[in-house]
């Protein structure tokens, strides 16, 4: 292999071997945490390198492909162990490997004195390693496993205090670990369903091909003009199938409307795993699966028109149910929710470099917020609930001015990353996809995200402590570092594409392909007034929270809204109810038939009447024979008798 080809086979090595060290060799913390932050470290160095290489050959030539070794050969289909970097792998290896590292340093104080240090450390690193398979697989079936693998952790990580019967606010760390790792089946079977029908009609899951094998990819014009039977609903272009199905999984690892409801209460995992999984990397795995199908998603527009539909419409519900919410990770889970439909809205209407731009930003600041939040909880001893808090500008000030820069980039203020990234999103509906619907909807969701973000600020922040029995402390160690980085990161971010650079646009160029739009002064004024609109629905948020309703808010009661709101306030507390009707529609119907089929059908009728019914049937049977075999000479020639009167009657009758 070459100088290049070395580095990419290094990248997920080094995850995988601390993975394999924390889990099977060390069980000392600090080793633990140094030698999984050193592994993922280690491995953002490396990725840099192969970046810098990958740079330095011709455009038409960035996509280098290492084949490992074989895997899967049946007849036609080969399928191998094969990584590929090309731009877009660059890209989401940096997130990956860069805000990784980050966070796990900053676990290293975080998670101090913690009972299960090494399997905590181990899991992390076993996440990072599934997160490169999935975005560096050269075909769909070893990306699939890297899903899988995500999906597995998520669920380790977030269960990771399973001996806890609660914790705030009111989850319990075990069912919430069950609910993501069941909702995200879903999904899971939709990608598996599309695995299924690319390998029966273009027999391969490779993406561009090897070996002179052309990949699924650079056959899918000829496949738009085929159909498969999908029996009641008619015959569908497969192409618009395939589409379908990847939209499925989506939905369910990106948390878009109706599954998101697994991810406000994967916040009962540690903090930092709450960074790292449900902010940066794992929910924006169905993002980069739609980017790096783009061509298929090209040839689907009615998938795409379900993809701007819910995309659009999980950004305005999880903008929304983050407004009413007191627990200050949840908040930050609504929040990663309605930002990912921003994403999502931005594949469906074409805009790919838009979305992994904003992808990018939001991994930032995002995981900058959620550690923000969790040095807040370690600082006031595991308390979540803003209700509680106040006055931790004081208290906390390093805190508070990275927190703060993390939420304005968030509400999309100039000039933060987020602006940038989030009004380049607006802008490409409006003014090139003329999807007038779309943008307002996208507005409103971002005015409510500047307005929720303004509240959480007040309330965390500002005026005095609600509780006089937290004592906040700022002893940060090992944790500072990441947040300033993250917190610089937030600040220039946005310098990867703003307008007359786009470094970002022409790196992904020979991936997307696509062509930069001119910048006009109508798009800057129209960028102007959705900052200024963002800004006043901020300070209006911080207003009401610091200067007006601080009074009214105490511990353990409703906000203010409510009492102006009611039902409506509530529903939005509930994220619409959607987790409500499943809970009643699916969950509760699906337990009584449980206990049904438990109680009635396996207790009663499979063990009572034919389990232990046949015995007792036949144990009744055994004892009416052994009655006469009962060592009675009378006993005996009476049977005999019966028995030879039988046989005469028999043959006197049958002559």
């Amino acid at each position: 292999m070459s100088q290049i080809s070395w580095l990419i086979a290094l990248i997920p090595a080094l995850p995988l071997v601390g993975f394999l060290v924390n889990a099977f060799l060390v069980r000392n913390e600090r080793a633990n945490g140094i030698i999984a932050s050193a592994s993922v470290l280690a491995a953002f160095a490396v990725t840099v390198a192969a970046v810098a290489n990958l740079a330095m050959l011709e455009e038409d030539a960035r996509r280098i492909s290492v084949t490992l070794w074989e895997w899967i050969a049946v007849g036609k289909l080969n399928i191998s162990i094969g990584l590929l970097f090309d731009p877009l792998t660059a890209v989401m290896t940096l997130l990956v490997t860069g805000v990784g590292a980050l966070i796990h340093i900053f676990s290293i104080s975080y998670m101090h004195h913690d009972t299960r240090p090494a399997r905590y450390f181990a899991y992390l690193n076993l996440f990072v390693f599934s997160m490169l398979m999935l975005v560096m697989a050269d075909n769909l079936l070893l990306l699939f496993l890297g899903w899988e693998g995500v999906g597995l952790c998520s669920f380790l990580l977030i269960g990771h205090w399973f001996e806890r019967k609660n914790v705030a606010p009111g989850i319990v760390p075990s069912e919430a670990a069950t609910k993501a790792f069941v909702v995200n089946r879903i999904g899971d079977a939709g990608l598996l369903l599309a695995m299924l029908l690319l390998v029966s009609r273009f027999g391969t899951l490779s993406f561009y091909g090897i070996d002179g094998v052309s990949g699924y990819l650079s056959q899918i014009a000829e496949g738009s003009f085929t159909f498969v039977n999908m029996g009641i609903f008619g015959s569908v272009a497969v192409i618009s199938a395939v589409a379908m199905l990847m939209l499925l999984g989506v939905v369910g690892k990106s948390a878009q409307f109706p599954l998101f409801v697994w991810l406000p209460d994967a916040m009962a995992g540690p903090t930092p795993v709450s960074a790292l999984i449900h902010a940066a990397t794992m929910v924006t795995a169905g993002v980069y699966l739609i980017v790096r199908n783009h061509g298929i998603f090209d040839l689907a527009p009615d998938a795409t028109w379900w993809v701007v539909t819910l995309g659009s419409l999980t950004a305005l519900i999880g903008a929304s149910a983050a407004v009413t919410q007191f627990d200050i990770k949840r908040v930050l889970a609504y929040s990663t929710i309605s930002q990912l439909g921003f994403m999502i809205v931005a594949v469906g209407i074409g805009a790919y470099t838009a979305a992994i731009f904003h992808l990018l930003t939001h991994g930032l600041f995002k995981a900058l917020l959620f550690l923000g939040s969790g040095a807040i909880i370690h600082g006031l001893h595991d308390v979540q609930d803003m209700r509680r808090m106040g006055g931790l500008r004081k208290s906390m000030p390093t805190v508070y001015r990275v927190y703060i820069i993390g939420a304005l980039a968030l509400a999309g203020i100039f000039p933060f990353a987020g602006f940038w990234s989030k009004d380049e999103i607006i802008a490409y509906a409006w003014y090139f996809n003329q999807n007038h619907t779309t943008a307002i909807m996208l507005i409103f969701s971002s005015l409510l995200t500047a307005f929720y973000m303004g509240r959480q600020v007040a309330l965390t922040f500002e005026g005095e402590s609600r509780d006089t029995d937290l004592h906040a402390h700022e002893h940060l160690g090992s944790m500072k570092w990441p947040l300033y980085l993250l917190a610089f990161g937030a600040i220039v971010g946005g310098i990867l594409n703003i307008p007359g650079i786009h470094w970002l646009h022409d790196w992904l160029h020979p991936v997307l392909h696509e062509e930069v739009e001119l910048f006009t002064w109508q798009m800057g004024i129209f960028a102007g007034i959705t900052t200024i609109l963002a800004a006043g629905s901020g300070y209006l948020g911080y207003w009401l929270y610091s200067r007006v309703l601080p009074d009214q808010i105490k511990s353990g009661e409703e906000d203010p809204a409510h009492y102006y709101l009611g039902d409506i306030w509530k529903g939005l507390e509930l994220g619409w109810g959607i987790d409500y009707a499943y809970n009643r529609l699916i969950v509760k119907p699906y337990r009584h038939l449980a206990e049904f089929l438990h109680t009635v059908v396996d207790r009663q009728a499979i063990d009572g009447i034919l389990v232990e019914g046949s015995a007792r049937v036949m144990g009744r049977l055994a004892g009416f024979g052994a009655q006469g075999q009962n060592g009675n000479v009378r006993t005996y020639a009476l049977v005999f008798l019966i028995g030879v009167v039988i046989v005469i009657g028999y043959v006197v009758i049958g002559a």
